[in-house]
């Protein structure tokens, strides 16, 4: 016999993608308007920030992976936007506070 199922099909679980608690990514968007520049570029490397934080391993040391991140980051935004070593300072501080909050709250 044929015909429509007893049950119909319906998705059972949803895709679980990594992701950074709600409030990260405000205050990461913070930091970023105090930078000197702006524009696709440096979307492309916040964007790459935040996906690091939301994959970062939970059974290591989380500061050493925020720290991975951060890093790779600054690198970045030095070589491609030539942003200077004051001013990558200062949003460094303000990241590791970010970081800080992101590891305290877990």
């Amino acid at each position: 016999m044929t015909g429509p199922a007893e049950t119909p099909a319906h998705p059972t679980t949803t895709e679980e993608v990594p992701s950074t608690p709600g409030w990260v990514e405000g205050s990461v968007e913070a930091a970023f308007a105090t930078l000197p520049c702006s524009g696709p570029g440096v979307m492309v490397l916040r964007n790459a920030y935040l996906d690091c934080l939301a994959n970062a391993p939970r059974t290591e040391d989380l500061d050493t992976a925020h720290d991975r991140c951060r890093q790779a980051l600054l690198k970045g935004l030095a070589a491609r936007e030539k942003i200077g070593p004051e001013a990558l300072r200062a949003f460094e501080t303000r990241l590791e506070a970010i970081e800080a909050e992101i590891s305290a709250r877990i």
